[in-house]
Formats: C-alpha cells, sequence, structure tokens
C-alpha cells in the first residue's frame, strides 16, 4: 500500500494498518538478528583451524597450511637476521659425517694388481701408503640355540635325589628367550607393527618362524609381568608435587575406549578404561586424594578432585582465545589475555633461568591486575541478551567467565615455576595411542586395551628415564624389570 492509498483510510484502518507494519519490522527485526547469529557462526565456523579449535593439523585447509608454513618461515628467518635458511646444514656450519673407528671388528687389505705405470707385478713391492675407508653394516642374524640341561644327583649320605631347577625363562621343553621376546614386544608396543607383520618381521629379520597366536601371547605375557611395575609407579606418581593430566579415545571392537594418562618428564602411567569419569580415576589409583598440582585442559572430571591444586593448559586457553577473538566484539579482550598469559610465561622463563620459585610479588600483582581488567572487559562484552544465546555468544560468555572463576588455576605457572605453562607433556605422552587408533582402527577386546597401556607406560618411562627400550623389555622377560623409586 503506497501512501496514497492510505489518504482515504479511516482512523480504525490506519491504526490497524500501523500496528500490521509494525508487526512486519518486529518479525524483520527477529530474521535479520537471527541471520547475523548464523552469519557470525558460519564466519567463525570457516575460520576454524588447528590454531584455534580442536581440528586436526591434517584437516586444515591448503590456504590455512599454506599461511602456517609462511608464518614458520618468516619465524626462523627472524631467527636468523633476516636470511630465509636452506633445508639442511647451513653455510659455514660445521657438517657432521660418520667417524671412523680405531678398532674395526675385520680389515681387508686391497693390493693393487699391477703397476700402473709399468705394468710389472707389486707382490713383493714396499708399501708407501695405506688410505682407510670403513663401511658399517650388520651381519646376517642367526638364531643361537641354547639347550638347558637340569642334572639330578643322588645324595651319598641319605641317597635322596634332587634335581636343579631351570631358570626362570626356561619354562617349556622349547621356548623363545628374552631377546626373542623382547623383540616382539618392541615391534607390537613401540613401533605399532601388527601381529600378523610382526610374524613376518621375526621371520624375514632373524629367521624364526613363530606363529601369530605366539605372538599375541608374548604381549599378553610382557603385560602381565608389569603388575609389580604399574603398581610401584602409580605409588611414586601420588608423591610428585605437580603431574600432568589427560585423556583421549580409542575403540575396543565398535564401542569407545577412554585411555588417561598422568605423567611428568620421567614418568608416564597409561590406564585404559571403559569411562571418562570418575571411575576411571579411582581405577587409576593415582589422582584421587592426591594433594599436589594437577595441570590439565579444564575438562569438569578434574574439578573434582577437591584435595588437589589445579593449573591449566595456556595452549588450550590461548586456542579457545584465538576462536573468540574471530567475533569482532570478543577481540579487545581475547586479544588482550592471549598476550597476557604469553607475557606472564617469558617472565616465568627469566625467573627460572635466574633460580627463582617464583615471580616477585610485585610483578604477581603487576599481571593479576591487568589479567582482571581484561576479564572483567570480556564479561562487559557479553551481556544477557534477554534470550537463549547463540552458540557463538555462549562460548565466548563461557571463556570470560572461566578466566574470571579459575584465576588462580589459569595463573599457577606464575605462583610455582615448577608448574609448566601447557599441558603438551600428557599430550605428547598420549600420542602413541592415536598412532595406534591410526594403524589399528581398534582393540579386540578391553584386556587388549589393558595389555597396551601397560607396556606403553613401562618403554615410555624406560625411555625417560635413558633404559633403551629393547634393553628394558629384555630385562622384564629376565624377570628383573626396570623399577621406580620406592615411594616412601
Amino acid at each position: 500500500m503506497t501512501s496514497g492509498d492510505a489518504v482515504g483510510l479511516s482512523h480504525a484502518e490506519l491504526v490497524k494498518l500501523v500496528v500490521e507494519l509494525s508487526q512486519q519490522v518486529d518479525s524483520l527485526a527477529v530474521s535479520n538478528e537471527r541471520l547475523r547469529a548464523e552469519n557470525e557462526r558460519l564466519r567463525a565456523e570457516a575460520a576454524k583451524n588447528s590454531g584455534n579449535s580442536s581440528i586436526p593439523p591434517s584437516r586444515d585447509p591448503a590456504a590455512e597450511r599454506k599461511r602456517q608454513a609462511e608464518a614458520r618461515q618468516a619465524k626462523k628467518a627472524r631467527a636468523a637476521g633476516g636470511k630465509n635458511r636452506r633445508p639442511g646444514k647451513q653455510p659455514g656450519d660445521k657438517g657432521n659425517t660418520l667417524e671412523m673407528t680405531e678398532t674395526p671388528d675385520e680389515v681387508i687389505v686391497h693390493v693393487p694388481e699391477c703397476c700402473s705405470g709399468c705394468g710389472a707385478s707389486v707382490d713383493d713391492a714396499e708399501v708407501t701408503a695405506v688410505f682407510r675407508r670403513q663401511v658399517i653394516d650388520i651381519p646376517v642374524p642367526m638364531p643361537v640355540v641354547t639347550e638347558h640341561q637340569a642334572q639330578t644327583r643322588r645324595c651319598r649320605c641319605c641317597r635322596e635325589s634332587t634335581t636343579a631347577s631351570f631358570p626362570e625363562a626356561v619354562r617349556a621343553p622349547v621356548s623363545y628367550g628374552p631377546r626373542v621376546r623382547a623383540i616382539v614386544v618392541y615391534l607390537l608396543a613401540r613401533q605399532h607393527v601388527p601381529v600378523q607383520r610382526t610374524a613376518e618381521a621375526m621371520a624375514d629379520l632373524f629367521g624364526i618362524e613363530i606363529a601369530t597366536g605366539t605372538v599375541d601371547a608374548i604381549y599378553n605375557d610382557a603385560s602381565r609381568r608389569l603388575g609389580g611395575f604399574i603398581d610401584a609407579l602409580v605409588a611414586w606418581l601420588r608423591t610428585l608435587p605437580v603431574l600432568h593430566a589427560d585423556e583421549t579415545t580409542d575403540r575396543v571392537g565398535t564401542a569407545t575406549c577412554w585411555m588417561h594418562v598422568v605423567s611428568t618428564g620421567l614418568f608416564t602411567l597409561i590406564h585404559a578404561s571403559v569411562t571418562r569419569g570418575t571411575e576411571a580415576i579411582v581405577e587409576a589409583g593415582v589422582l584421587m586424594g592426591y594433594r599436589g598440582v594437577i595441570v590439565h585442559d579444564r575438562l569438569a572430571l578434574y574439578w573434582k578432585l577437591k584435595k588437589a591444586r589445579h593449573g591449566l593448559c595456556a595452549a588450550h586457553l590461548l586456542r579457545d582465545l584465538a576462536s573468540v577473538a574471530e567475533v569482532a566484539t570478543q577481540a579487545a579482550w581475547a586479544a588482550g589475555l592471549a598476550t597476557l598469559l604469553v607475557e606472564v610465561n617469558v617472565a616465568c622463563d627469566v625467573a627460572r633461568a635466574a633460580g627463582h620459585r617464583s615471580l616477585a610479588p610485585t610483578r604477581q600483582r603487576a599481571f593479576r591486575s591487568r589479567y582482571d581488567a581484561l576479564v572483567a572487559t570480556g564479561l562487559a562484552a557479553n551481556p544477557d541478551p534477554g534470550r537463549k544465546r547463540s552458540s557463538l555468544q555462549r562460548q565466548s560468555f563461557n571463556l570470560a567467565t572461566a578466566f574470571r572463576a579459575h584465576r588462580q588455576a589459569v595463573l599457577r605457572y606464575m605462583y610455582d615455576l615448577d608448574v609448566g605453562f601447557t599441558n603438551n607433556q600428557a599430550e605428547r605422552d598420549l600420542r602413541p595411542v592415536k598412532i595406534h587408533r591410526k594403524i589399528s582402527s581398534c582393540f579386540r577386546s578391553q584386556a587388549g586395551a589393558t595389555r597396551f597401556a601397560n607396556v606403553r607406560s613401562y618403554l615410555s618411562t624406560t625411555r625417560k628415564n635413558d633404559v633403551g627400550a629393547l634393553d628394558a623389555l629384555t630385562r622384564l622377560f629376565n624377570g628383573d624389570p626396570w623399577m621406580p623409586p620406592q615411594a616412601a
């Protein structure tokens, strides 16, 4: 209807028209708000990458991977004084090569066939120089069969017959020795080689034909022998002042299996559970009643551990802040908090290098003041909309609220320099679970998940303590596994 059409309308008709137009405006405003929120959501979704969300790097689009590569190259160039570094050895750097040994296992002498000048024989000629080259190789491995004979002897005094005992590793008329068994478990658990291919590798590499059922039984035996190690490891972890905790999924058949880790720079405990909840914490036996600092990623499960102090992974926080900062109205406080967290960490590194246990109180107060101001700005940028918040609004509001509620945990690394900036330690220790999932897809049983967790706990811990995997596994099958310190 045009303005000319409205001239001849009565007052009642005009009122009705105004009401209808007002309703249309309200409806359009609601639709516009809905479309605006949807547009923000889609823009934020399109902006997600491995740097601001939980998306793995493998799912980053080509443009994002190119941007990240250029950023890494620029960082390297800045570190090199503005010059782009080529791969490999840099000009002017001292090169590294294989070094000769003074005690070779075999020496082969090569004599010239004849004189290069006149063609005469040089069999009895004077040796004026020797040029050396060495080749490092591995001889063809051959299994060594050792026969054990247990004698029975009759006592001259009482005429009683006594039979000698076989060593612990000699348990059957014919069996595989500790080294063979160690290599089998090494291929399975350390290198993630499937059972069938492990049997093939043993035949190809060592000439040992071993059935797949035997391979599986050896793996089970390794897990069974680790019972004492796992108990000692749990007891020792409970005495340490700072622990890193995390969890990730695997599968048992078509069901979800949870792998929980509690670790430090020297010790790793992986526990397989059917649940992600408190029952898994109870089963693992480390964190219930623990009174030290637990560094984690803000999962609600860990906040239930009331006796512990908490430290939050700043890498996760920075990623969440980067995601929120994609929204223009949230960029100021989110980017400001991210900058502050990194600045505090740099100050902590300097203090740690100087031998301090924590930052100076004056610096702590200054950082806290800036922190509180930025969090207040974040809360002010997320007022109550008077209706249900959209997903983006919930994300930014919940993050600002978390920074307010958990200030002590967010800044734990500032108060205690023994606490790391991130939870990367736990994530690195869980990486083998992801590799297993990629290679094998799933476990066949919960017992299979448990044996994987036990053996990986042992191999990760021994490697952190400079014990080679094969040596550690050989010790295990010899009945003398490497053990953590005894808890007081």
